[in-house]
């Protein structure tokens, strides 16, 4: 009776499940508060000590990154799990595929993700912060005794709550954990992560205060007759997004075609950091400060285009080391940096109004975080929260949906989709087993729209366990007719689970964003 209440949500579960989506928010908030206070230190001592003003010699700036790049190269020899940014490892165990050791992982984190900031890397807090509160959930769950079932709804919850505390955005934090984490809407898991990314934004806010993450000063809104440059920028995203997709993957496989042990090769931007902090210090970090940069103008179309192709590509050299750190953020500035050149190219051009440069700034990053990840509602609603305005919704929506159609015509894969694959397929020993959680709704005229539960083309390894149909649970039988708009819950094998995941999209009639032949490719 447990199992059946865990998997329907009701009764007393479901007043249980708030309580819970509390704690675990607040546990991962203070978590990623704890984490973004760090970060924010060794920024800081980047920054003095590659401008020279900590005093450092240029030999003890050299013995000081190469010891840092060692020393995080042997926490990720030590914690794996801990590597890149961790979206992917998330994704990858809440659908029973991967484990992680959620106290080896938030420690290896924090230290290194600190490291990896204080050498200057261009690497976000977005990513580990999703880890980060989904680690702490998994404690949560752990410290509660819940089974596999109940502790990846603690998952969700704490990678919601990460990321509402990463960026104050915690409506942005839940659409994520539907759109791009579960790629499905599931009443549980929008109940359990609203109340976590609530309670997390709250933990946030007591720490940072309540303004945005980017409180940019927009003096005017984009005018209607403007909104042909608005497809434009969109199609610029959309490529954009495609090549940032493809940069990030080339660098992975470029070091593993290094011969040194993977332990060394954060030695490479580590050099890289020491020679463009004195050259090109906008580019080093997460990319607040270049977007801050920008934001204020006064850059020429050319240092904007700078900017923008030196980001892309520190970035890869940087992640595709396996340094602790994400692409959130740098994928904002980098998307950023291109709506910025293409409003400050137009009123040279075409003699739009030079103020509307930041406009093209906000919605070039929702824009290429569409093209990138292939969320476009999570997109909009995070750029919507991080710059605290909603004059610009209808100019990011159109942004952000012609940018992600031209990725989808261009053939581009969801980064997070790509990168767990790797994992996947390089890490098989991280496999678990267990049963996964996996909900659906079936959509008119899909291919379980009045058919029988017997004749029901389900993937193998896949048992329906429950419909919910205008808000009465039903038990499924053989003769059970599927009907459009139920909502059915099933159980899968966890070691299939990812594809039996994607061959129920397409069942239920929802596109799924990674077609199965793609996957195998």
């Amino acid at each position: 009776m447990r199992r059946y209440a865990v998997l329907t949500g009701e009764g007393p579960f479901r007043i249980r499940l708030l309580f819970q989506g509390i704690l675990t928010g607040v546990a991962a908030g203070l978590a990623v508060v704890c984490y973004r206070l760090l970060l924010g230190f060794a920024g800081a001592f980047s920054f003095r000590a590659l401008s020279g003003s900590a005093g450092i010699s240029l030999p003890g700036l050299v013995l000081l990154w190469t010891a840092g790049a060692l020393l995080i190269g042997l926490l990720m020899d030590w914690e794996p799990m801990a590597k890149a940014g961790g979206i992917p490892q998330v994704k990858g165990e809440i659908l029973g595929q991967l484990s992680m050791d959620w106290l080896r992982v938030m420690t290896a984190k924090f230290l290194g993700g600190g490291l990896a900031i204080a050498l200057g890397f261009s690497l976000g807090r977005a990513a580990p912060a999703v880890q980060i509160g989904a680690a702490a959930g998994k404690c949560m769950a752990a410290l509660q005794g819940k089974g596999k079932i109940e502790e990846r709804l603690f998952l969700s919850s704490g990678a919601s709550a990460g990321l509402s505390a990463a960026f104050n955005a915690p409506l942005g934090g839940v659409v994520f954990a539907l759109e791009e984490v579960h790629k499905s809407f599931s009443p549980l898991i929008l109940l359990s992560a609203m109340m976590a990314s609530l309670a997390a934004d709250f933990v946030s806010k007591c720490f940072f205060g309540l303004s945005p993450v980017f409180p940019f000063t927009v003096p005017n809104t984009i005018p209607l007759s403007h909104y042909g440059h608005l497809m434009v920028l969109g199609l610029l995203c959309g490529a954009g997004g495609a090549l940032f997709c493809r940069v990030i993957l080339d660098a992975q496989k470029f070091y593993d075609r290094l011969p040194v042990p993977p332990r060394f090769r954060m030695l490479l931007p580590a050099a890289a950091a020491l020679c463009i902090g004195s050259l090109l210090p906008a580019i080093l970090g997460g990319g607040h400060e270049m977007l801050e940069q920008l934001a204020h103008g006064g850059t020429s179309p050319a240092g904007i285009f700078l900017l923008f192709s030196g980001k892309m590509l520190f970035t890869a050299l940087c992640f595709g080391s396996g340094a602790p750190g994400g692409i959130f953020l740098p994928m904002l500035a980098v998307g950023g940096a291109l709506g910025a050149f293409y409003g400050t190219a137009a009123a040279g051009l075409f003699g739009t109004d030079p103020s509307l440069a930041v406009n093209f700034l906000v919605v070039g990053m929702a824009g290429f975080f569409a093209a990138v990840v292939h969320a476009p509602i999570t997109g909009i609603v995070l750029i919507t929260e991080m710059t605290g305005s909603f004059s610009h919704l209808l100019s990011v929506s159109a942004v952000v949906i012609t940018a992600h159609v031209t990725a989808e015509l261009l053939g581009a894969r969801p980064i997070y989709d790509s990168l767990l694959l790797r994992i996947l397929r390089r890490s098989k020993s991280f496999c678990s087993a267990g049963k996964v959680l996996l909900e659906g709704t079936v959509c008119p005229g899909s291919s379980l729209d009045g058919i029988a539960v017997r004749d029901a083309p389900l993937p193998k390894g896949c048992l329906l366990v429950s419909i919910s149909r205008a808000a009465e649970e039903i038990l499924p039988r053989g003769s059970t007719v599927l009907q459009a708009g139920d909502r059915v819950i099933a159980l899968a094998d966890g070691s299939r689970a990812r594809r039996i995941q994607e061959k129920m999209l397409g069942l239920t009639g929802v596109c799924s964003p990674e077609p199965e032949q793609r996957l195998r490719e």
